[in-house]
């Protein structure tokens, strides 16, 4: 059986992007806006075509949204109160959203490895100073016939660690690749005011954070969080990426 090719960074982004994506739209389209429970009539019909027992019926409720209409049967776990509150799956949207965005900037920046490490002048000074330590040089020596897949491998650790949409860190990763003044050049690519993509990485990762870290908290309840707000923010961390395959073309 032949290997499935790695897919390339904007491939794997957009992979990614588009399960954040699918949960936005579960989250809206399962969102109840009815306010009653079934009518005892509409039960009927529903059971007779769906071959409910009439002693069952009466437990046959639904949720009715502008996209679906979804029918629970007698003795579901399932209840209407579970569809009036689609934040869960918008904060893992936003989880899912940042981790297409690390995944991508750690994998893009290894591609350009192989052609900063070909010699000492090639290197860019970020990459320069990446520390390496002995233990790492007698892996290298012991389990590489090639020493610099050896680096490599160690650089992928190290970008690994350092992958995040923080704009400290995602401007390191940058560096490395050899992008300097990357939230000058991010924010030309799209066209949008100084500083603009760098407040969106900080808002946006530490809202990651928080839903990673504390569930979202906010007081005695949770953070709010809208269906428009995560398709905007999915949207611009889109653009960012976008403009970041121009720039490291």
């Amino acid at each position: 059986m032949a290997n499935t090719p790695k897919p390339s960074p904007i491939e794997a982004f957009d992979a990614t992007l588009a399960d954040a994506h699918h949960l936005v739209l579960l989250a809206d389209a399962l969102t109840n806006a009815r306010s009653r429970k079934m009518r005892s009539e509409l039960r009927d019909r529903v059971g007779s075509a769906f071959r409910v027992p009439a002693k069952n019926r009466g437990s046959l409720d639904c949720v009715e949204s502008s996209d679906a209409w979804l029918v629970m049967k007698p003795g579901s776990r399932l209840t209407r109160a579970r569809f009036t509150d689609h934040k869960p799956l918008l904060r893992q949207a936003v989880v899912a959203a940042c981790a297409a965005g690390e995944t991508y900037i750690a994998d893009k920046v290894m591609t350009r490895v192989s052609a900063l490490t070909v010699s000492e002048s090639a290197a860019t000074p970020r990459l320069h100073k990446l520390p390496m330590t002995v233990g790492d040089w007698l892996r290298i020596e012991d389990h590489y016939s090639r020493r610099r897949w050896g680096l490599h491998a160690v650089i992928a650790t190290q970008i690994g660690e350092l992958a995040s949409l923080a704009p400290s860190q995602f401007g390191a990763l940058l560096s490395l690749a050899g992008v300097d003044k990357w939230s000058a050049a991010v924010d030309r690519q799209r066209g949008v005011a100084k500083g603009e993509t760098e407040q969106f990485l900080d808002r946006f990762s530490k809202r990651r954070n928080k839903i990673a870290h504390t569930g979202d908290r906010q007081g005695h309840g949770r953070a709010p969080l809208t269906v428009p707000e995560v398709e905007d923010d999915l949207a611009t961390l889109q653009s960012v990426v976008a403009a970041l395959e121009v720039i490291l073309a």
